[in-house]
């Protein structure tokens, strides 16, 4: 992990063929690290497969690499674009789903290049990709906690635990949509859906733990 994409040698490669190769492995890569196969890459990206090789060398850091590139998306095209500021968890919460939708819909590949990975995560939790996943998450709570105003809870409950509870409730709604061969196709037909559960759940927070 950790690659340095702007000196990586494949950037010094045709725009147009390097696309095709990232485009054909992120593609490939939504079948799950293992169910990838790297033939199929270089027959959907018109290469040989030494040619890959000679960029990547191994399948492990082609998956690394894209891992990596996608990552970079996911921060221009979501990361950056929540409002950090915003103080009530459940309205910051809020437009994080509609970003996460709206992402889902301008790169489908990567939204489901970012499930597959995930589900392989979940499935292999010492695998040496893991930890970028940890991290990931470690890293979204911190900034969904960060500003908040804690004295929109009720007095006589612990604020700490309520957020808990709004965090803990939509982690396993958006694990229970994202499991299993569910790719992003299934997402959007049930957009309106998702975005109804959601307000659902988000009226019974306001409901029971704000004032």
């Amino acid at each position: 992990m950790g690659e340095d994409l702007e000196t990586h040698k494949i950037m010094a490669m045709e725009p147009e063929k390097r696309d095709r190769i990232i485009n054909a492995a992120m593609k490939e890569f939504t079948k799950g690290f293992k169910g990838a196969c790297t033939d199929t890459i270089v027959r959907e990206a018109g290469i040989s497969k030494g040619l890959l090789f000679h960029y990547f060398g191994t399948k492990e850091k082609l998956f690394s690499f894209i891992l990596e590139h996608a990552s970079d998306i996911l921060y221009d095209e979501y990361y950056s674009l929540i409002n950090y500021k915003q103080q009530d968890i459940i309205e910051k919460i809020w437009q994080m789903t509609l970003l996460k939708m709206d992402l889902s819909y301008k790169f489908p590949s990567i939204f489901d290049f970012f499930v597959a990975a995930y589900n392989d995560w979940q499935q292999n939790p010492n695998d040496e990709f893991a930890q970028f996943f940890v991290n990931k998450r470690v890293d979204l709570i911190g900034q969904v906690l960060k500003n908040i105003d804690y004295s929109l809870f009720k007095e006589d409950i612990d604020p700490q635990k309520a957020a808990n509870i709004i965090l803990w409730t939509l982690y396993g709604y958006s694990n229970s949509q994202v499991g299993g061969t569910m790719q992003i196709e299934d997402h959007q037909e049930e957009y309106e859906k998702y975005l109804s559960d959601m307000k659902g759940y988000f009226d019974i927070f306001r409901k029971t733990l704000y004032k």
